[in-house]
């Protein structure tokens, strides 16, 4: 019966063979045949992991663990060592990853020493959480643990994860800029390159080959090198368009060094349309780069322009995500060491009280008024129990709301270190570029003999590259402003202010209230940023055409106000207020334990109120 069951492969066959389920349950518990038992319930455990109901399917895995306990029979321990790698595969999908680590090492436990493909199994797994996790260190540990156990397998069938696991070590490598190490685990498949049965090992190892032949200045090389990973990509392109979109990126980066410009926009827009169709963020967010240094390199800085802010913007809610995801991994971690010591607690609880009906049976023989005296501390310690409950809930409420203006805290960090970065690099990198391309232009006006039409022609290129220069400028500007760093929150707001008014054709009166009293780095930061979101949504949503902003420091607490003329919106609309924006700016607000509220209709303006505790 157990073989029936056990040939059924896909979730519709094991539908149709569950009846064979209950009859080998029934019988193996009628015969006491722990074996069929055990191995029965952990079928019914990936069956109900197969259709998608991973809580139904950790019952079952928890009854195969606990039947199998700790015999010493190899194949109980087989089946205690899948079910638990069962377990850890369920939570590494919920992406509770440091759960998912415990049960792959318990089941490494479980294994004889000599099977070696169900540790090979293991140990990938947990190879893989730790990258995850960016301990590249860990990582390596179990990938090179792997590899070592899969030369020990001398039959003819070895382990097909073997040349991934030398591209991803090799990636690893890359990763830290040891191009050596990488080198030396790539050549280790160049001999069984290409495979034209694992194409995806194939795309992967002639891609980090091609990015290691860019570090090392071999653009010929690299260029031939990523034409083959794209080739191989692309017969199986609906699993790879990630890295069909990486290597596209790569190979526009190398044509726009040859200066082929033709060549880089076709690989250029191929990335975007990979990136597309891939739907993961960051890799948009690196093909909307090189899309805006295609831009940039062919004089088109307005739409270099469009681009980076696509690139922006995507690359903050990238952000915003990462640092929620970490917030849940944080959680899940507290909520486990929660649960094992309320697991703790409760044997020790039921231990107790079996010692304590013992007593009273006991004592209950003996004196009758004794029963009144267990009674009466029964009660009071059942109180004194209650009240510890009750301290050890505000303790959890305490720790759970410390927690969450962690994670706040982490988010709003990440932004304004990515803002700072992007800030430096468009000033220093592009705009020094832009700057040197201006300078070599007006040296050669000096030297060229020119009419005066070619001269007016030239005069102006050399003024759109002027104010290209000053709008780069600006963008720059305001991801980190100079003045709020140099002169602090009130000037750093009237500059804004100002500026805003300038280049947006909006009036702008700017009114500060209150105390001259320090708020703080993180404070300062916060405020600026609220008061910046929440103009040029204004501006660019609303189409205001006169904007009021106050800003009232009092003691103890920040009060902000945005009015403005435009054409509202309904707050209360899910459609108008998901944008990432005014997500944004409530984070920024519940950081500081503040509120706010918004008072908008339909072409009738919007008014903004705001109260930050400092």
């Amino acid at each position: 019966l157990f073989s029936i069951l056990d040939n059924a492969t896909f979730l519709s066959e094991k539908k149709e063979v569950t009846p064979y389920w209950e009859e080998a349950m029934q019988l193996s518990r009628k015969l006491k045949y722990i074996r069929v038992e055990a191995a029965s319930l952990e079928w019914r455990g990936i069956y109900y992991k197969s259709a998608q109901k991973p809580d139904s399917a950790i019952i079952y895995f928890d009854s195969a663990i606990q039947l199998a306990g700790n015999a010493p029979e190899q194949y109980l321990r087989r089946i205690k060592g899948f079910a638990l790698f069962q377990k850890g595969m369920i939570y590494e999908n919920q992406e509770n990853l440091y759960t998912s680590l415990n049960y792959y090492f318990e089941s490494l436990k479980s294994y004889d020493s000599s099977e070696f493909r169900k540790q090979i199994k293991v140990l990938l797994r947990a190879a893989s959480i730790y990258q995850e996790l960016h301990n590249d260190e860990k990582a390596l540990d179990y990938y090179i643990a792997a590899l070592k156990l899969n030369e020990k397998i001398n039959d003819k069938d070895p382990v097909n994860e073997t040349e991934g696991v030398n591209t991803l070590i090799a990636g690893i490598y890359f990763n830290r800029g040891e191009l050596t190490k990488a080198s030396f685990y790539l050549d280790k498949l160049k001999a069984s390159m290409p495979d034209t049965v694992e194409t995806s090992v194939t795309a992967a190892y002639y891609h980090l080959a091609g990015q290691i032949a860019l570090k090392e200045k071999k653009t010929d090389s690299s260029i031939t090198l990523l034409k083959e990973a794209l080739k191989y990509y692309s017969y199986t392109i609906q699993m790879h368009r990630d890295g069909t979109a990486n290597v596209c990126a790569d190979i526009a980066r190398l044509q726009m060094e040859n200066n082929n410009m033709t060549e880089a926009k076709k690989y250029a827009e191929q990335s975007i349309a990979s990136a597309n169709e891939s739907g993961h963020k960051q890799t948009k967010v690196d093909a909307l780069t090189v899309l805006a240094e295609y831009y940039s390199k062919t004089g088109n800085q307005s739409g270099a322009y469009q681009v980076l802010l696509q690139a922006t913007v995507l690359n903050d809610s990238l952000l915003d995500e990462n640092n929620i995801k970490q917030a849940a991994t944080l959680a899940a971690v507290y909520e486990n060491s929660n649960k094992e010591k309320e697991i703790k607690q409760l044997e020790s609880d039921k231990k107790m009280q079996s010692a304590d009906v013992r007593q009273k049976t006991l004592l209950i023989t003996i004196f009758l008024i004794t029963i009144m005296a267990l009674l009466l501390l029964s009660a009071m310690t059942h109180m004194n129990f209650k009240s510890k409950q009750k301290i050890e809930r505000q303790k959890i409420a305490e720790l759970e709301k410390e927690k969450q203006l962690m994670g706040i805290e982490a988010m709003l960090k990440g932004q304004e270190e990515e803002r700072t970065r992007l800030a430096k690099d468009l000033h220093d990198g592009l705009g020094g570029m832009l700057s040197s391309v201006k300078i070599s232009f007006s040296n050669m006006k000096e030297n060229l003999v020119m009419d005066d039409s070619n001269a007016k022609t030239f005069e102006r290129s050399l003024l759109q590259l002027d104010e290209t220069i000053a709008e780069l400028r600006k963008v720059a500007h305001n991801l980190m402003p100079e003045a709020l760093v140099k002169f602090g929150l009130t000037s750093a707001v009237k500059d804004f202010c100002a500026s805003m008014q300038l280049s947006g054709g909006v009036k702008i009166i700017c009114e500060q209230f209150g105390i001259e009293r320090e708020l703080g780095n993180i404070a300062d930061v916060n405020v600026y940023r609220i008061i910046q979101e929440l103009v040029n949504n204004a501006v660019m949503h609303g189409n205001a055409s006169q904007i009021l902003v106050q800003l009232t420091k009092a003691a103890g607490k920040v009060l902000i106000t945005i009015e403005d003329n435009g054409k509202g919106f309904e707050p209360s609309s899910p459609v108008k207020s998901k944008g990432i924006g005014l997500t944004n700016v409530r984070s920024r607000v519940n950081y500081f334990n503040g509120f706010i509220d918004i008072d908008s209709k339909p072409q009738e303006g919007t008014n903004i109120n705001i109260e930050l505790i400092t």
